[in-house]
Protein backbone atom coordinates (compact mmCIF):
# COMPACT_ATOMS: atom_id res chain seq x y z
CA UNK A 1 0.00 0.00 0.00
CA UNK A 2 1.11 3.55 -0.65
CA UNK A 3 -0.01 6.57 1.42
CA UNK A 4 -0.39 9.94 -0.25
CA UNK A 5 -1.67 12.86 1.85
CA UNK A 6 -3.69 15.61 0.20
CA UNK A 7 -2.73 19.28 0.20
CA UNK A 8 -4.35 21.80 2.51
CA UNK A 9 -6.64 23.22 -0.18
CA UNK A 10 -8.72 20.10 -0.03
CA UNK A 11 -11.69 20.69 -2.34
CA UNK A 12 -10.43 18.12 -4.74
CA UNK A 13 -8.41 15.08 -3.77
CA UNK A 14 -7.19 13.17 -6.77
CA UNK A 15 -5.55 9.86 -7.40
CA UNK A 16 -3.50 10.29 -10.58
CA UNK A 17 -0.50 8.67 -12.29
CA UNK A 18 2.40 8.34 -11.20
CA UNK A 19 4.13 9.93 -8.23
CA UNK A 20 7.34 8.71 -6.70
CA UNK A 21 6.93 7.40 -3.19
CA UNK A 22 9.97 7.64 -0.94
CA UNK A 23 11.13 5.97 2.27
CA UNK A 24 10.14 6.45 5.91
CA UNK A 25 8.96 9.90 6.92
CA UNK A 26 7.99 11.03 3.45
CA UNK A 27 4.79 9.52 2.10
CA UNK A 28 4.95 11.11 -1.35
CA UNK A 29 6.17 13.95 -3.45
CA UNK A 30 3.52 16.68 -3.19
CA UNK A 31 3.48 19.45 -5.77
CA UNK A 32 2.48 22.95 -4.70
CA UNK A 33 -1.17 23.72 -5.49
CA UNK A 34 -1.67 20.23 -6.91
CA UNK A 35 -4.28 17.77 -5.66
CA UNK A 36 -3.14 14.66 -3.78
CA UNK A 37 -1.72 12.10 -6.11
CA UNK A 38 -0.86 8.42 -5.80
CA UNK A 39 0.53 5.77 -8.07
CA UNK A 40 -2.14 4.52 -10.43
CA UNK A 41 -2.19 1.54 -12.69
CA UNK A 42 -5.23 -0.22 -11.38
CA UNK A 43 -7.98 -0.14 -14.03
CA UNK A 44 -11.41 -1.03 -12.65
CA UNK A 45 -10.40 -0.24 -9.07
CA UNK A 46 -13.21 0.71 -6.69
CA UNK A 47 -13.32 3.41 -4.02
CA UNK A 48 -13.84 3.06 -0.28
CA UNK A 49 -14.15 6.08 2.03
CA UNK A 50 -13.05 5.94 5.66
CA UNK A 51 -14.25 8.82 7.84
CA UNK A 52 -11.91 9.73 10.70
CA UNK A 53 -13.05 13.36 10.73
CA UNK A 54 -15.16 12.99 13.86
CA UNK A 55 -18.24 14.29 12.07
CA UNK A 56 -20.57 13.35 9.24
CA UNK A 57 -19.24 14.37 5.85
CA UNK A 58 -20.32 14.19 2.22
CA UNK A 59 -18.31 12.99 -0.77
CA UNK A 60 -19.09 13.35 -4.47
CA UNK A 61 -17.21 12.29 -7.59
CA UNK A 62 -15.78 14.47 -10.33
CA UNK A 63 -14.16 11.45 -12.00
CA UNK A 64 -15.07 8.91 -13.16
CA UNK A 65 -17.99 10.59 -14.88
CA UNK A 66 -21.53 9.28 -14.74
CA UNK A 67 -21.80 8.80 -10.99
CA UNK A 68 -24.24 11.56 -10.09
CA UNK A 69 -25.13 12.49 -6.55
CA UNK A 70 -23.21 12.32 -3.31
CA UNK A 71 -22.56 9.91 -0.48
CA UNK A 72 -22.97 10.70 3.21
CA UNK A 73 -20.23 9.13 5.31
CA UNK A 74 -20.80 8.95 9.06
CA UNK A 75 -18.02 9.22 11.67
CA UNK A 76 -15.81 6.13 11.88
CA UNK A 77 -17.54 4.49 8.89
CA UNK A 78 -15.62 2.57 6.24
CA UNK A 79 -17.91 2.76 3.20
CA UNK A 80 -17.64 1.15 -0.21
CA UNK A 81 -19.24 3.68 -2.54
CA UNK A 82 -22.15 2.09 -4.41
CA UNK A 83 -24.14 3.44 -7.34
CA UNK A 84 -27.39 1.67 -8.22
CA UNK A 85 -26.25 -1.18 -5.96
CA UNK A 86 -22.91 -1.71 -7.71
CA UNK A 87 -19.45 -0.60 -6.54
CA UNK A 88 -18.20 2.65 -8.06
CA UNK A 89 -15.36 1.67 -10.40
CA UNK A 90 -12.86 3.70 -12.38
CA UNK A 91 -11.91 2.42 -15.84
CA UNK A 92 -8.47 4.02 -15.44
CA UNK A 93 -7.97 3.51 -11.70
CA UNK A 94 -8.18 7.27 -11.20
CA UNK A 95 -10.59 8.95 -8.80
CA UNK A 96 -11.27 12.65 -8.33
CA UNK A 97 -13.49 13.43 -5.35
CA UNK A 98 -15.03 16.48 -3.77
CA UNK A 99 -14.93 16.63 0.02
CA UNK A 100 -15.10 19.21 2.78
CA UNK A 101 -12.24 21.65 2.18
CA UNK A 102 -10.90 21.38 5.74
CA UNK A 103 -10.41 17.62 5.56
CA UNK A 104 -7.17 15.93 4.61
CA UNK A 105 -7.38 12.87 2.39
CA UNK A 106 -4.90 9.99 2.63
CA UNK A 107 -5.07 7.45 -0.20
CA UNK A 108 -4.12 3.76 0.14
CA UNK A 109 -4.45 1.18 -2.62
CA UNK A 110 -5.54 -2.24 -1.32
CA UNK A 111 -5.24 -4.86 -4.08
CA UNK A 112 -7.38 -7.42 -2.22
CA UNK A 113 -10.29 -5.22 -1.15
CA UNK A 114 -13.71 -5.85 -2.72
CA UNK A 115 -12.39 -8.19 -5.41
CA UNK A 116 -15.45 -10.37 -4.78
CA UNK A 117 -17.58 -7.52 -6.22
CA UNK A 118 -15.65 -7.27 -9.51
CA UNK A 119 -13.14 -4.65 -8.37
CA UNK A 120 -9.45 -4.71 -9.26
CA UNK A 121 -8.67 -3.83 -5.66
CA UNK A 122 -9.81 -0.58 -4.09
CA UNK A 123 -8.54 2.87 -3.31
CA UNK A 124 -9.28 3.56 0.36
CA UNK A 125 -9.39 7.30 1.00
CA UNK A 126 -9.22 8.19 4.69
CA UNK A 127 -10.64 11.60 5.58
CA UNK A 128 -9.10 13.28 8.64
Amino acid sequence: MRNVPSGERGLVAKVAAPVAVTAVGVAAMVLAAAPAQAQVNHPNACIVVQNHAGRTTTVSLNYPAGYNGSWTIYPNDLSLLLYNGDPVQSPTGEFNIQKDSDLQAVWNYDPGRVTNRGCNGSWVVTLN
